[in-house]
């Protein structure tokens, strides 16, 4: 679930970034074609983006990359839970979201769908070289792919070869393809308000370019312009088609007798470009390269009067080196397959609530907090070098540590399909209710 946050997360403060960098450098430049590329580029890479890891450009540093199990909660009353299997936020937010990714997957398929029927019911013609369907609705002319759709009515009409020249261009151009990988991307990243106007702007490159087409084959714009305003108002089909749109025709106009931008502004793309390719960096790297940092967020130790020795934070220096019996061994932070406990996070999670007590001392004195422990699953499934990362005192960590250090074994991480070391963190929240804070101030009142 935490990757899935991950994953989304990424590419929607990508795609935000890279349609910021084309409103600030692009969007007012008549270099159409160019323009297009980069906003259908942004859209790919922004879905591949949490997919590439560029860790290994950090060289010695992964070793200290530190990977955090999801949190356990511990209560007096025997009761855990973990933020992946506890219903709560996250799942009425994951809900939302697959709810909202279902709906616009429906509205994907019914639109296909339409055209299909469209197809079936006309069928197929073919005029001046092009596939093409004449319907008898008071359809816009559109296109999708390699067919044109004309109302019956435009058959003998004057008009028709210029329609056709303006569709002619969305097929050469193959902007039905920018059509449906729009259409992709927004089942994903529905919820990320930069979609929709990005989804705008390359419709609009698309008219853009087949009006620039147009024109530049001769047909006067005066002329054009009148039939742009005449054929707007049909009624469009759906999102899938290139259409004729009354929405963009006063944009449209305007461009079309917009002076051309000199070549010379295409030298923006040399600081745009790397901005953008800077962004695309980091992002890229690995959420558990970012996890280091995770370390400075732990929470403050308890004061030092409270606290033994046993009790001061371990150093992480400890799971570099683990010493086995033929000598050191490598501890990986990310492999292949990870560790699995037995039957799972679940089983986890339920082995910590069958055998983790709320230590009487720390539930007296009315003390809560997270108890960080790092342990290593080593290549034979044994849990060993079972230390605090961070602790709280007051029995808590030793409860802790006890725990950890009796599970049994998991099922060792592979690399290069061989069983290898692992090291993880897991954090144990103990956990008291206001209820549970009073009982006990009661008790030492009595």
């Amino acid at each position: 679930m935490n990757e899935l946050y991950s994953i989304l997360l990424k590419s929607s403060v990508s795609i935000a970034l890279l349609y910021l960098i084309y409103i600030l450098f692009l969007k007012r430049d008549t270099f159409f074609q160019t323009n297009r590329f980069y906003l259908v580029g942004a859209m790919l890479l922004s879905a591949f983006v949490p997919f590439i890891d560029l860790s290994g450009f950090m060289g010695n540093n992964t070793i200290t990359r530190v990977i955090f199990l999801d949190p356990v909660i511990i209560t007096p009353g025997n009761m855990q839970q973990s933020i992946s299997s506890n219903p709560g936020f996250y799942q009425i937010l994951l809900a939302i979201y697959f709810t909202g990714a279902g709906l616009f997957a429906l509205r994907f398929a019914y639109q296909l769908l339409q055209l299909f029927f469209l197809v079936r019911k006309f069928g197929v013609s073919r005029q001046a070289g092009m596939r093409i369907v004449f319907t008898d609705k008071n359809y816009s002319p559109f296109s999708f792919f390699n067919l044109v759709f004309l109302n019956s009515r435009d058959t003998d009409s004057g008009d028709t070869v210029k329609i056709l020249a303006h569709e002619k261009i969305h097929v050469r151009q193959w902007h039905s393809l920018d059509l449906i990988i729009l259409e992709v991307i927004t089942i994903f990243l529905w919820f990320n308000p930069f979609i929709w106007p990005l989804r705008h702007s390359i419709k609009t490159l698309h008219e853009y370019l087949a009006d620039e087409g147009v024109i530049q084959s001769g047909v006067d714009a005066n002329v054009y312009s009148a039939l742009l305003f005449k054929q707007s108002t049909g009624i469009q089909v759906n999102d899938l088609t290139n259409n004729f749109s009354k929405s963009l025709l006063k944009r449209r106009f305007a461009m079309m007798n917009k002076k051309r931008t000199l070549h010379v502004a295409r030298f923006k793309l040399l600081v745009a470009l790397p901005l953008a390719f800077s962004i695309l960096m980091i992002l890229s790297f690995s959420q558990e390269v970012f996890a280091q940092e995770k370390k400075k967020d732990l929470p403050p130790p308890p004061p030092k009067q409270e606290q033994s020795g046993d009790q001061a934070i371990e150093k992480q220096e400890a799971l570099k080196e683990p010493v086995s019996e033929e000598g050191k061994k490598q501890i990986y932070t990310v492999v292949e397959v990870m560790p699995e406990f037995p039957g799972g996070t679940k089983a986890l999670h339920k082995y910590m609530a069958d055998n983790i007590k709320y230590p009487e001392e720390a539930l007296k004195k009315g003390i809560s907090g997270t108890v960080y422990v790092s342990f290593i699953i080593f290549d034979n499934g044994e849990v060993d070098k079972v230390s605090i990362l961070r602790g709280v005192g007051y029995g808590l960590d030793e409860e802790a540590l006890r725990v950890v250090k009796t599970m049994p074994k998991w099922k060792p991480g592979t690399q290069d399909g061989k069983a290898v070391n692992v090291a993880f963190n897991l954090p144990i929240n103990f956990k008291l209710s206001d209820s549970n804070k009073k009982k006990e101030e009661k008790k030492e009142v009595k």
